[in-house]
């Protein structure tokens, strides 16, 4: 009966038991048997003293005798690598190793505001490349580490002359519609040659953008002059006619380049200038205009069979 009302409840001896169990384990990261108090001050001192011991066996005299060579820029990509990458890819001669301008770095302190002093100046390398007009290079280089990307700027485009002189020079004296335009019209990027055909039709369908400056300057674009590679087909464009008899013409002409006669534009050229004379004076004296008998250039009269030259003109024989 005692045993029955001393009876401890159920849960009672499952805490006891989990209590007994678990209180003999040794706390995690102890030792058993090795105290976990902290080393006493002759302990530490101890510890030091060895050390300190290692130390002293390394030939110290040697650490400070060789200068650290500069950091290459592979190791400053490791935190700047998207400067890194604009360097890589259109850094031009700016790609170098980065303490050569950065003499000071991770040196700015936002108290101080010291940014403009740490930062490298341009002049320290480069003494005014646009003269004393353009002293202050970031208005148009504005992110030096990729030194040719120059934005379009209004600033920028109000400058043109100042470097650009011959090309100002032929637009102000050779009057034309690409006098009237501003440089950035043409010009969407600094060092950008733009396509004539952005804006103009090509004379022929199959032209290519490369010839037109051929014929065309740009800052002069109606001073037109040819060379003896010019393709007579460009000429079609305009003088279709003409292009259509030479093209068919059984006359030695149709073998001759336009350009070979027409050395410059709208110049008509004399005709002694290929052809010795090959009548004889009295001849001449009546008829001194090669055209009033060979009455086309472009598609000349040949002599046929059963056709003879005489006096005058192209008669059959027989004929009054």
């Amino acid at each position: 009966m005692i045993l029955k009302h001393n009876k401890l409840p159920f849960f009672a001896i499952l805490i006891m038991t989990a209590f007994a169990f678990f209180g003999c384990v040794q706390p995690k990261g102890q030792v058993k048997g090795v105290s976990q108090k902290p080393p006493t001050t002759k302990q530490a001192q101890g510890t030091s003293a060895i050390a300190l011991q290692t130390t002293k066996s390394v030939d110290e005299s040697a650490l400070y005798t060789q200068e650290p060579p500069p950091l290459t820029p592979v190791q400053c990509a490791q935190c700047h690598r998207g400067i890194y990458m604009k360097l890589k890819e259109k850094g031009g001669k700016h790609r170098i190793y980065c303490t050569r301008c950065h003499t000071q770095f991770h040196s700015y302190n936002p108290v101080q505001g010291n940014w403009q002093e740490i930062m490298p100046k341009c002049s320290s390398c480069h003494k005014e490349p646009h003269g004393p007009k353009f002293p202050d290079c970031l208005k148009c280089h504005q992110e030096p580490h990729t030194p040719r990307v120059v934005p379009n700027t209004d600033y920028l485009a109000a400058s043109c002359n100042s470097c650009h002189t011959n090309e100002d020079a032929q637009l102000r004296k050779f009057k034309s519609a690409h006098t009237e335009q501003g440089c950035d019209a043409c010009h969407t990027k600094h060092g950008l040659i733009p396509s004539c055909l952005n804006c103009h039709e090509p004379h022929t369908p199959d032209q290519q953008a490369s010839t037109c400056t051929s014929c065309h300057p740009a800052h002069k674009p109606l001073k037109i002059h040819f060379s003896k590679d010019t393709d007579s087909k460009t000429c079609s464009a305009c003088h279709k006619d003409e292009y259509a008899k030479w093209s068919q013409t059984p006359s030695k002409h149709g073998k001759v380049n336009c350009s070979l006669c027409h050395k410059e534009h709208a110049w008509i050229p004399d005709c002694k200038m290929c052809h010795q004379q090959p009548h004889p004076k009295n001849l001449l004296a009546r008829f001194p205009k090669c055209l009033d008998c060979h009455l086309d250039v472009h598609d000349l009269p040949i002599k046929k069979q059963g056709w003879l030259h005489e006096g005058t003109g192209i008669v059959q024989p027989g004929a009054s």
